[in-house]
């Protein structure tokens, strides 16, 4: 006989520890990320243990898509309509694949937790029937997923935190406070991924301490340029980088971009540096006469480098030393690493495995560790963060259909 969902909720609630996975895949439309984590207790009591990592490629064929499908002039109804459902199939073998690698069977996971992949990205609210509209859109199917794995599913993490007038980001800050924490030191998460984003933890902070926000372009605009002119996803190392020149012209340009002098609460994507920024960019380049590829990858990596650090230093008390642990794509770029090392010669500079968590894992391990704190009944959001009125019980529940 089928349970019913007060009894499988029920049932997980109560048990000393549960298997979750945690599926993100990001603005750098990459890869897909899944995490398989034992998790017991929630919030300050929380305890993680990570078991196993996996990332899984799109094929060329739904990358394209999706790139598609974040720019207003390219996107297509029908198209989003197809993603939502095939972004499902999609999770679904990356779970599968991830568990067949772990040696851990399907049924005996207990939740998944899925972001979903951001198309559109709209925290300012527009006037919509006399409504204050603010939204933000995920594709990949909760229920198609649930049922697909037989498994429940927590995803839609960002729709709560907006509907009480936040931006729906920052979110992963929560779980750098449940996990990063420190009564020793002070200390910076951040994390690059297509957009960079940082949580400033003071030492001995409490939740409503910490601050959080997006920064700006992490490889966003570094990986596309490294796919228009070099038919590659990324920059490995930062080698290209470094064989340029940054051109201060240029980069003066770059940072010229309102959303840089925006204050906190604040969160971006594509839609400000995607394609027509992009394009703007190499117009720029060409009337600048920087021709060479290096040197506009060396000037964009540049840009993540100069608006990360000149975000953190208007959250930084004067001459403060403090741990900068990095994680994400970016981690793994010496170009951006040295520079903010250059620009903080007070901080330790150095990425989460010093801490126990793997930094190409850690968003994915925070959306295992939300759908989690969901189950649990604790809001996870931080209002200083996203500016919503208040906290927010984050995520909406799938069951097998």
């Amino acid at each position: 006989m089928q349970r019913s969902p007060l009894d499988i909720l029920t049932r997980l609630v109560t048990k000393p520890f549960r298997l979750v996975c945690g599926i993100m895949s990001g603005t750098s439309v990459d890869a897909v990320d899944v995490v398989l984590a034992r998790i017991g207790g929630s919030g300050l009591s929380l305890a993680v243990e990570q078991l196993h990592f996996a990332e899984t490629l799109y094929s060329e064929e739904l990358q394209q898509r999706i790139f598609n499908n974040c720019e207003v002039a390219s996107s297509n109804v029908n198209d989003i309509c197809l993603l939502h459902v095939a972004l499902a199939h999609v999770y679904a073998d990356a779970v599968r694949d991830l568990c067949r690698e772990s040696g851990v069977a399907l049924e005996d996971v207990d939740l998944v937790g899925m972001h979903g992949q951001t198309l559109r990205h709209l925290p300012g609210a527009v006037d919509i029937a006399g409504y204050a509209i603010r939204s933000t859109l995920q594709v990949g199917s909760g229920p198609t997923l649930a049922t697909l794995l037989q498994l429940p599913v927590v995803h839609d993490f960002r729709a709560g935190d907006m509907a009480l007038g936040g931006q729906g980001a920052p979110l992963v800050p929560y779980v750098d406070y449940l996990l990063f924490r420190s009564e020793a030191e002070h200390r910076v998460l951040l994390n690059i991924g297509g957009i960079a984003n940082l949580a400033w933890l003071p030492r001995g902070a409490e939740a409503d301490q910490v601050q959080a926000f997006d920064t700006g372009p992490g490889n966003m605009l570094i990986d596309a340029l490294m796919r228009k002119f070099l038919g590659r996803e990324y920059d490995e190392d930062g080698a290209v980088a470094s064989m340029g020149a940054v051109n201060n012209d240029l980069l003066s340009w770059m940072l010229q971009h309102p959303y840089f002098r925006q204050k906190p609460p604040k969160s971006t994507g594509r839609e400000s540096f995607g394609e027509d920024y992009l394009g703007g960019l190499l117009e720029v380049a060409r009337e600048l006469s920087v021709l060479e590829v290096p040197d506009v990858i060396a000037t964009a990596s540049e840009c993540t480098v100069r608006s990360i650090s000149t975000a953190l230093r208007t959250l930084l008390p004067t001459d403060t030393s403090f741990r900068l642990l990095l994680s994400g794509g970016g981690a793994r770029n010496r170009f951006i690493a040295n520079g903010l090392r250059y620009a903080f010669p007070e901080a330790i500079v150095d990425n989460t495995t010093a801490l126990g968590v793997n930094p190409d894992a850690k968003e994915a391990l925070a959306f295992a560790i939300l759908a989690n704190e969901w189950l649990m009944g604790n809001t996870a959001s931080l209002p200083a963060a996203t500016g919503a009125v208040r906290a927010a019980l984050l995520g909406s529940l799938s069951l097998p259909a």
